[in-house]
């Protein structure tokens, strides 16, 4: 391997790992990819082997990109000349990890007899063409190709081995893309649940510091100025002994949530000198498997001091096939009693109290009584509960 080889071949695999990251940035990937092998042009598609259509935008991959191509031209490959692109004639020579040219697809000598040629690779001053057939499932490929004209020639030896040399990092960086793509659809879908909820929500991470708000505790924190987000700082009450029991409640959430020791969270009643009131349940997001986003830590629920989460119990047996008990219990959690004090409350023993929340836990999917309250706060039971009978 020459020097040379070596610079742009670690230059490239650089800008392949930072385009798997990185919104948009397959384009400055294949800007520099194809000035390197000396293309006016390249393109990131797809192609379905089963009924002859190609893909230049890959929606919902954020794979797609282009690099010295009209938009007409294009447009006008995904609609029509795809389908005539005589280098895709034969399937076979199409295979997963394998790095081709036009020549080896289809003779050269006979290219220019073609209607692919004559009407959509002259027009474009396209003569030889060289792919990297990075994935193909189920008959569809994704390829990342460059183009050249005639009088460049035809992509030598060398080239071939640099694109070859790319193959792994590209598999690599293809399927890194899609889950990321996926994790990221997966937290937005779960953020948008949280704007539905009947109380105000924050997601912090493992510093205390705000990811999210949604729109209710945006409101209830302007109104009440109990709490105050600061963008790049950690959730801050302005009164010193209730900023002291929100650090405590905080450190040990995130503790619990990164699976260190800690405690499970628990409930800050926060009082005004006029009557403001603001309730903060603090609840641990395990860290291996958050549906908010890896970084989410600590999730922090607000409500009006008196704005209990009632009409649960009927809901909480539908859902999750508790018995009246169970629900009851699981009830008044979610609202911020101690298990003590619910027993203390029905006048059962704690080691009833005891029995029936495992019992909850174990049937909402849930093994730990912090991953109850925070699985009934963030689903179904708590968007569709209803009114327990007269």
């Amino acid at each position: 391997m020459t020097p040379s080889f070596a610079v742009a071949s670690q230059a490239l695999i650089t800008l392949i790992y930072d385009a798997a990251t990185q919104h948009g940035a397959w384009s400055q990937f294949l800007a520099a990819f194809a000035q390197q092998l000396q293309s006016h042009a390249g393109l990131i598609w797809a192609n379905d082997f089963s009924n002859r259509s190609v893909d230049v935008q890959l929606p919902g991959s954020g794979l797609a990109a282009t690099y010295g191509f009209e938009a007409h031209a294009l447009a006008s490959f995904a609609g029509y000349y795809g389908a005539r692109n005589v280098w895709l004639e034969d399937a076979t020579l199409h295979r997963e990890g394998a790095v081709v040219t036009g020549s080896m697809l289809f003779p050269d000598h006979c290219l220019k007899k073609t209607e692919y040629w004559t009407d959509w690779l002259r027009p474009q001053e396209i003569f030889y063409t060289a792919a990297a057939i990075v994935e193909l499932r189920a008959e569809r490929s994704t390829n990342v190709t460059v183009v050249r004209r005639e009088q460049a020639g035809a992509y030598d030896g060398g080239e071939l081995a640099l694109i070859r040399t790319l193959m792994p990092h590209l598999q690599t960086a293809f399927s890194l893309q899609r889950k990321l793509r996926r994790l990221e659809m997966l937290s937005q879908s779960s953020t948008q649940v949280l704007e539905l909820l009947p109380f105000g929500v924050l997601l912090l991470d493992a510093t205390s510091q705000l990811l999210y708000a949604n729109e209710r505790a945006l409101a209830m924190t302007a109104a009440t100025r109990l709490l105050q987000l600061r963008e790049g700082a950690p959730l801050y009450c302005p009164r010193e002994a209730d900023n002291g029991a929100l650090r405590r409640l905080l450190h040990e959430a995130a503790q619990t949530g990164t699976a260190a020791a800690g405690g499970p969270g628990g409930v800050l009643k926060l009082n005004g000198l006029t009557g403001e009131q603001l309730r903060l349940r603090v609840t641990p997001l395990p860290s291996w498997h958050s549906p908010f986003g890896a970084a989410s830590a600590i999730a922090v629920f607000l409500s009006d001091s008196s704005d209990l989460i009632t009409s649960l119990a009927a809901t909480l047996r539908n859902f999750y096939g508790m018995t009246v008990a169970e629900a009851r219990l699981t009830e008044a959690l979610v609202n911020g009693y101690s298990l003590q004090e619910y027993a203390d409350r029905q006048r059962i023993s704690i080691h009833t109290a005891r029995t029936q929340i495992k019992s909850a836990t174990a049937k909402a999917g849930a093994q730990r009584q912090v991953d109850l309250v925070r699985i009934v706060l963030t689903g179904p039971a708590v968007l569709q509960r209803t009114p327990l009978p007269a």
